[in-house]
This record gives C-alpha cells, sequence and structure tokens, in this order.
C-alpha cells in the first residue's frame, strides 16, 4: 500500500509518501518528504502538481490532506489564505486506483492530524516545557495546540486502536476575559485589535504587539522571535515576553476546558518560537500563578511538538484508523 499525505498550513506546504506495513496496527514508513513555501504559488493544485513533477509518483492506494481550515467531508479552505480543497478535484490530479469521485482522497483538519499523530511521537520528537508535578492518572485524554500562522486545538483520548480525537476551532472564539485585561493594562485601547484567540496567539498576533509596543514598525513574527533578546529590553523582548505571559494565562484555560492531564501538546512556529527561547521561563512563571486551583493545573505536563513534519504521519494514521 502506498499513500501520499500533506500538511498545508498558512505559510508551509510538506507532501510526504506514506508506505504502511501489513501489520494489524501498522508501522509506517515515510519518504519523499519535500516543503514547499505557499507564497510561490496560487493553489495547493500548483503545489500537488510541482510535488507530481519532483516524484514519478507511484499508483497511490490513497491520499490525505491536512488543511488549516475547516473541512467537511470533500472539501476545506485555508483560513489565513484563500486556497479551497475538493476531493474529486485533487483524486482526478493523482495516480490514485478506482474509486468514486473523490473517495480515495480524505481531507482532514490539520489539527486533528496532529491529534492522530500523537501516539507516535518518540521523545526526540518532543521537548518537555513542563513535566507534571506527579504522574497523571486522572484520564486518557490531552490536547494539541497549534500555535502559528493561526491558532487551534484537538483533544486526543487514548483508545485501544486508535485514538478518538475531537475537533475544534478555538482559534475563533473570543479572548478569555483575564487575558483580554492583561492586554488592555498593556495596550490600552489598542487592545481592541484582538477580538478572538487566533488574532492574538499567532505569528500575525505577535506581529501586531510589536507593532503596538514599538509605536507603528511593521516586522514578521517570525523576525521578531530572531531578534529576541531578553537582556536588550527592546520592544521585540517586550512582545515575545507579554506574548508568553499571555500565553501561559491561556493555557491555565486549557486545563479548565479540556483537563488534559496527558499533557497540553504546543505545535507551530510561534509556539516554538517562544518556547524554545529565553521567553519560555515567562510562560512557565504565569503558568505557575498563584491560583485556588494550582495544584490541578500543575499535575499536566507541557510538551512542544518540535517535528514538523508530525502531521503527515498523522494524517496516514487518520486514513488507516478503523471506522
Amino acid at each position: 500500500m502506498m499513500l501520499l499525505v500533506a500538511d498545508v498550513g498558512g505559510t508551509n506546504t510538506r507532501i510526504a509518501l506514506v508506505q504502511p506495513d501489513g501489520a494489524t496496527t501498522p508501522s509506517l514508513s515515510v519518504s519523499h518528504i519535500r516543503r514547499y513555501q505557499n507564497d510561490g504559488f496560487g493553489s495547493f493544485y500548483e503545489v500537488l502538481n510541482r510535488y507530481s513533477a519532483d516524484h514519478q509518483l507511484p499508483v497511490l492506494d490513497g491520499c490525505c490532506i491536512a488543511v488549516a481550515g475547516p473541512v467537511t467531508s470533500t472539501r476545506a479552505q485555508l483560513t489565513n489564505r484563500n486556497w479551497s480543497f475538493d476531493a474529486a478535484a485533487i483524486a482526478a490530479a493523482l495516480p490514485v486506483t478506482a474509486a468514486p469521485p473523490g473517495g480515495a482522497v480524505h481531507l482532514v483538519n490539520d489539527l486533528v492530524a496532529l491529534g492522530y499523530a500523537l501516539p507516535d511521537l518518540t521523545p526526540d520528537q518532543l521537548l518537555q516545557v513542563r513535566p507534571a508535578a506527579r504522574a497523571p492518572s486522572l484520564n486518557s485524554q490531552a490536547l494539541v495546540a497549534g500555535m502559528g500562522t493561526g491558532f487551534n486545538v484537538c483533544m486526543v483520548k487514548a483508545g485501544r486502536m486508535a485514538p478518538t480525537v475531537i475537533e475544534a476551532e478555538l482559534g475563533h472564539a473570543s479572548l478569555p476575559a483575564n487575558v483580554r485585561d492583561q492586554l488592555v493594562a498593556v495596550l490600552g485601547d489598542d487592545a481592541n485589535r484582538f477580538a478572538t484567540i487566533e488574532d492574538l496567539f499567532s505569528g500575525r498576533g505577535l506581529s501586531q504587539v510589536h507593532q503596538i509596543l514599538s509605536g507603528g514598525r511593521e516586522q514578521k513574527g517570525q523576525k521578531i522571535l530572531a531578534e529576541y533578546d531578553p537582556a536588550r529590553r527592546d520592544c521585540a523582548a517586550q512582545a515575545v515576553e507579554l506574548s508568553a505571559r499571555l500565553l501561559g494565562m491561556l493555557t491555565r484555560e486549557l486545563v479548565f476546558q479540556y483537563l488534559p492531564f496527558g499533557g497540553i501538546h504546543f505545535a507551530g512556529g510561534a509556539a516554538q518560537g517562544i518556547l524554545k527561547s529565553a521567553a519560555i521561563e515567562v510562560f512557565l512563571q504565569s503558568l505557575a500563578a498563584p491560583d485556588p486551583f494550582a495544584d490541578h493545573i500543575a499535575v499536566v505536563p507541557v510538551r512542544l511538538i518540535t517535528d514538523d513534519t508530525a502531521a503527515l504521519t498523522g494524517a496516514a494514521r487518520f486514513m488507516l484508523a478503523p471506522g
């Protein structure tokens, strides 16, 4: 069996071939991984054509596309780029085995794909941001929180054969009141620019915070994170550390919303930029702030998914999951 999988975000698209073995719970051989910057293409179909031209594709037994945006059974739309996806059109562009139109092609939200990847992750694909205060045993629930071009979460509950992954679109929900209050205290009326969770907790959110603090200077989130030096106390340091403090506050809210005693797993470029920098200390202090339920929060481990290709494995697991 040979599958084609893709992970399409607002900034990059990753594509690979996956070959499962014949076991009941198959091992996956992932090969021919390629990353494309979306700014160089007008649509996902152009990216797919480039990948097909770069590789002599074998006959495929199926395809799964993980999309950073709303997904139905046959269609999807990127939230932060004007790209649409149609399962039948994708099937027509690939050498897939005979199936009903689009039947060999599956579309899935990118956070759902990461949820399915969670059981496959090895220690070298994870950074332990904060271990649990004691071994959590209250439930088998975990949470994946993607913070990159956009923001979203999914809950994962372990199962005997495959995890149960529960979808969400949390990025479009309003900011928690405590996060908004802190934002107003620092930014004043400019806090009104951040209506939703994704408006703040994303690469563009960091850019907006920096722009306000610097008096209007535009800078991409990636560059701000690259320039961050806590010793300099410039606008980059202020923006990154404010974002880290607010992310700690949001993480506390996620504990109460989802009870993820199996861990909160952050993913995405913006999350990596903060949690792999010196700003991690600001995040941890915010997460551990005094609270009547501090012991409850301390039970939840926090990890960072450092492998940007993890969603490709998850897309394959989604296709192979029973039912």
